[in-house]
């Protein structure tokens, strides 16, 4: 075999991989494309040139403005619902220490007629994150309660992946893969799949949004709030009470814009987030003076007496009286 021989595949690999690079430098200025867009989080996250990272100062503390006399408010533990008792403190400390009154209503106790007992005696009603569905006539309880000016307070987190959301009195909140009942919507207000996110401008990660006041009572004294892994809510009819700043982005659609994070319909709230209720993040930015302005909404209502309808005599498990938790 002569040289030549051996130095011919050699030669040949040397220009394809010239070509290779050559084709790869050229192709843009050949096809008119610019530089492709940046899809994966983490990347974008170190383009320090596009992130704005504004710590929030922490600072102020939980007040309420309302005068109104003791209320009764009853908050949902009847139906799995996913929210800690220690990001309830901050909100239940609020309104037992300006004289109002908080019931847990937990599975036993809201079973049969007991449910709408325990909504008869309650002026407010919260609901987070229910992993249970609720029954038709528990749903019916609830409507009346609304209907006689009861008001209602929804708090969802995003539904984890492959969840779905129902209407609870026209309001949609996360709902178990087993479904359940659900009312049309009455009230125009609803929540998001997926969570927010901003790559620009952010509290601690792209995930803490920061959210600027609108309208109504909600977002009174409201400079500036942060949520971590919020979800969109949307109302039609109503007010929207905080929304995110420009160039924040929805996970399933990846598309930016301001986003409504707190809205009130009538005598119904939902935000999109639990965590801003949490003892370390209640006092960052202006998140005191939302809960408190939620603490105000609750008591607010002007409920009228015996609603929902009285349970019916003869009840094989009798009403039994929510139990009422201390101050954390």
């Amino acid at each position: 075999m002569q040289a030549r021989d051996l130095t011919r595949p050699a030669i040949a690999f040397v220009v394809i991989v010239g070509l290779v690079v050559g084709a790869s430098a050229v192709a843009p200025l050949v096809l008119g494309g610019g530089t492709p867009e940046v899809t994966n989080l983490a990347q974008q996250q170190t383009d320090a040139d596009a992130v704005r990272v504004a710590a929030a100062e922490e600072s102020g503390e939980i007040t309420m403005d309302s005068d109104a006399e003791s209320k009764t408010i009853l908050i949902d533990q009847a139906h799995g619902n996913d929210l800690s008792d220690e990001k309830l403190s901050t909100l239940v400390n609020t309104l037992v220490e300006n004289g109002h009154e908080v019931r847990v209503v937990t599975q036993d106790q809201a079973r049969g007629e007991a449910w709408n007992e325990s909504l008869r005696s309650a002026d407010a009603f919260l609901v987070a994150n229910p992993s249970q569905p609720y029954t038709p006539s528990q749903l019916a309880g609830v409507r009346a309660f609304n209907d006689a000016g009861g008001r209602v307070l929804l708090l969802s987190d995003p539904p984890s992946s492959g969840g779905s959301v129902i209407s609870l009195l026209g309001v949609a909140v996360s709902q178990p893969s087993s479904g359940g009942p659900s009312l049309n919507s009455a009230f125009g207000v609803s929540a998001q799949s997926g969570y927010l996110f901003n790559m620009q401008e952010y509290e601690t990660n792209f995930q803490s949004v920061y959210a600027t006041p609108g309208s109504g009572s909600l977002s009174e004294g409201v400079d500036r709030a942060v949520f971590h892994d919020a979800a969109a809510v949307s109302t039609a009819d109503g007010q929207t009470a905080l929304s995110t700043t420009e160039g924040t982005k929805l996970s399933t659609t990846r598309r930016a814009d301001t986003y409504a994070v707190a809205v009130q319909s009538g005598d119904v709230a939902m935000v999109g987030d639990t965590d801003f209720l949490a003892p370390t993040n209640a006092y960052v930015a202006s998140n005191e003076a939302f809960i408190g302005n939620l603490a105000d909404f609750l008591v607010s209502g002007q409920k009228t007496g015996n609603a929902p309808a009285p349970p019916s005599s003869g009840s094989p498990t009798g009403p039994t009286a929510p139990t009422r938790p201390t101050a954390v």
